[in-house]
Formats: C-alpha cells, structure tokens, sequence
C-alpha cells in the first residue's frame, strides 16, 4: 500500500515509523493523573489565562511559541511550542476552548517520545470560587518516552499543582489590585 505526500511517495508503515520515530514495534507505556486547584475567581478571570501563551503572565519561567492562532492566544486549532517546564520540546493542539462549557482540552506531542491529552474543566464551588481539575493522559510512542513517561509518573503532581494554584491566584490578585478590585465578584 502507497500514500503520497507531497509528491513523495511513502510506505504508509515507513511514514508512520518516520511520524513516533523508530520502529513500530514497541511496548507503550501509558498513565494518567488527575488533581484540582482551586482559584478564587470568577470564570472570565481565569478562562483566557488558561493558554499555553498567557502563561507566561502567571508561571515563572515558562516560555511559549506561538505557531498559529487566528488571535495570537488560545483557540481551537491553536498550535503552540514550549519546552518547559516537561524538559522537552513540546506542541500543543487545543482540541476544545471552550468557556461556556468551562473546557479547555489539549493534545500535546512531544516529538519521537510520547502524545499526552490534558484537559481542564473548570467547575464554581461558590461564589468566586473555581474548582481546576486537570486530567492527563500521557502514551509513549519510543522507549526513550517510555523513561520520560516513567519519571513523570514518579513526580509529585500535587506538588506541582500546588504550584499552580499559589501562582494562579496571585496573579490575579496582583491584576486586581491593579484595577483597583479587591474580590471576584
């Protein structure tokens, strides 16, 4: 069986060892995690936050690329690159950005090593309190991503989450104050 692509012709197996990087035989490993933050916000403070290129507002030494977007910010098809804080290059495929169902979706490959899906639904606990919960399924697709895989499995994800929560709030409790609020609502 042929495929073409433009004008090259490919074995449809060779081009999909060419697209997880190696042969196709291979032991994938795969995990998922999921934790909750809590935000003391209101749902439109958050929302555009949550973007690969708005990080860079509220995480402290996050880097991202912009490789399409319509506005320069999250949307769906959007496409970004990071390389951290995972310690690889990643690409970040928004599937769902979606506010009035409080879902931002992701499918994030990390080229010849593994594809992980992270999705963020945002739920109100209260008035001007959010519930985050962020679910990660991470599959390998080399054995080098299967050591990645295997680090990320063994770090402490509320650690990491707990992170996110001090940061997130305080930046917006920074932006409040600018704006001369001092509660969500």
């Amino acid at each position: 069986m042929r495929t073409s692509t433009i004008g090259r012709d490919y074995e449809l197996p060779r081009l999909l060892e060419h697209c997880i990087g190696g042969p196709m035989i291979l032991k994938s490993k795969q995990f998922s995690r999921t934790g909750v933050i809590q935000c003391r916000a209101t749902i439109e403070e958050v929302f555009p936050l949550l973007c690969p290129k708005r990080e860079i507002e509220w995480i402290p030494g996050w880097e991202c690329e912009t490789i399409w977007s319509k506005s320069g910010y999250n949307e769906e098809g959007a496409i970004f690159r990071t390389t951290r804080p995972y310690g690889t290059e990643l690409f970040w495929n928004t599937l769902q950005y979606d506010i009035n169902n409080k879902i931002v979706d992701f499918l994030i490959l990390a080229p010849h090593l593994y594809v992980f899906r992270f999705k963020i639904k945002i739920d109100a606990v209260s008035e001007g309190l959010l519930a985050l919960t962020f679910t990660q399924s991470f599959t390998s697709v080399s054995e080098k991503g299967n050591s990645f895989l295997k680090r990320y499995e063994g770090e402490d994800f509320k650690s990491r989450l707990k992170s996110l929560e001090e940061f997130l709030n305080r930046h917006i409790e920074e932006k409040r104050k600018i704006e001369g609020r001092t509660s969500p609502v």
